[in-house]
């Protein structure tokens, strides 16, 4: 129960910080441009600072066999989401999947995470944000698109959080450590990634219509789907992982009980799908998760007691 309060807590900070977003939005501080610039900053520099700042620790066998398996939990909670939408099969078939298997696990699973847990624990929440821009770049683009030939390999290998992850764990490896100096000054970067994170997902939720917003029924369909029934099947093997590594189980259900992803709407509008819809989802989602996330970890911990 005290994880849960705990995580409810971190939410409603979070949507504080969303409101700042959503207010300057509004107003016209910031525009389509801002905030595609800076999701560039958030993706090309703070999310990446973060995961390596969370390396940043004493090498332990124990720790390198964690990672490992949270890496394995990762790519089994991608397939087994792969696996189900294609039984769910929802309406707006590219979208809809599409929206079922990414969840928003680097803009809200990081700071969830790091609030829950610590810093640390993001070491084992990285592999889930690699697997996720493994997917999304593969099988995201091939279900927004509607063809395979769409797939290009440099999109995975060049991604910040692919690179920032080999140089994480090579970090973690070294028999020594980084300056201070210099493992400080990417911890400060790395600070940036929640407030940036939820000022652009404020942003995201400004330009939808509310009132459409909580009444687009496939929305909701979409949602619990993606808050309730995927991550609840999935809690039910992660409750049998050994005491140990109940924490990293523990970190992979944040992940997969996440939202939406962001890039919904940004792949949408990429190959010219209803970007409209995946920002109502979006933001539908990311609103229930204040009630749904929360509810997760109590029955996680009811089931793990």
């Amino acid at each position: 129960m005290d994880s849960a309060v705990t995580l409810f807590h971190q939410i409603i900070k979070m949507f504080l910080m969303m409101a700042v977003g959503y207010y300057f939005y509004k107003k016209g501080t910031i525009n389509n441009d801002t905030t595609s610039r800076l999701s560039s900053i958030l993706l090309m520099a703070a999310t990446p600072c973060t995961l390596i700042t969370s390396f940043n620790q004493e090498y332990s066998s124990q720790k390198l066999v964690g990672f490992v398996i949270a890496f394995g939990l990762s790519f089994a909670i991608y397939l087994f989401n792969i696996a189900m939408t294609c039984i769910l099969r929802p309406k707006q078939d590219g979208m809809g999947r599409f929206c079922l298997i990414f969840s928003n696990a680097g803009f809200l699973g990081i700071p969830l995470v790091t609030g829950l847990l610590g810093i640390e624990a993001v070491f084992y929440l990285s592999p889930f944000i690699s697997c996720f821009y493994l997917f999304v770049w593969t099988v995201g683009v091939v279900l927004m698109s509607g063809d395979r030939k769409s797939v290009t390999f440099g999109k995975i290998v060049t991604n910040p959080c692919i690179w920032a992850t080999a140089v994480g764990i090579i970090l973690f490896l070294l028999p020594f450590k980084l300056p201070s100096s210099l493992m400080e000054a990417i911890a400060m970067v790395g600070n940036m990634n929640s407030p940036l994170a939820m000022i652009i997902l404020g942003a995201y939720m400004a330009k939808t219509n509310l009132l459409d917003m909580f009444g687009n029924r496939q929305a909701y369909v979409i949602a619990f789907l993606r808050l309730v029934l995927l991550p609840g099947l999935a809690m039910i093997p992660l409750s049998f992982m050994p005491a140990q590594y109940r924490q990293i189980a523990l970190v992979i259900l944040i992940g997969a009980s996440a939202p939406v992803g962001a890039l919904a709407p940004v792949f949408a509008q990429m190959f010219h799908k209803d970007t409209d819809q995946g920002a109502k989802i979006v933001s539908l989602s990311t609103i229930l998760c204040v009630i749904t996330m929360p509810l997760m970890i109590i029955v996680w911990e009811m089931m793990t007691a």
